[in-house]
């Protein structure tokens, strides 16, 4: 069994240009590869009904809302059809144990929208 020699020089990453995410290049190869898979995506004739069905998933209201702790109250990012841009919003832990708990919504994206403030989300 041969080791490899430490000594040797490290190899060259042909695609260490992707790592400066918000490069020029890797920029426009992420929009082209977009692109590409979204063709792709859309040219498959289960498309249309595999978008609705998983539209209706991710809009469901009896989704469970995963929720983070942070001193003592549960925090949530949640998106439904109602609130498509997302609401920030949070509970204590005895109103997340309830079948619809009281939440109280820290920022809405979406009202943010229609006042014409828009938010990055990365």
């Amino acid at each position: 069994m041969t080791l490899p020699d430490p000594h040797a020089p490290a190899p060259i990453d042909p695609y260490l240009w992707l790592e400066e995410v918000d490069g020029a290049r890797a920029l426009t190869w992420v929009d082209e590869h977009n692109r590409l898979t979204e063709a792709e995506l859309e040219a498959q004739p289960q498309h249309p009904a595999l978008r609705e069905r998983l539209r209706a998933i991710l809009d469901a209201s009896d989704r469970i809302p995963y929720a983070r702790c942070h001193a003592g109250l549960l925090y949530n990012f949640w998106r439904d059809a109602g609130h498509p841009r997302g609401i920030w919003r949070r509970t204590t832990l005895d109103e997340y144990r309830k079948a619809l708990p009281a939440w109280e919504t820290l920022l809405d994206l979406d009202a943010l929208a229609r006042q014409g403030v828009e938010v990055e989300q990365g």
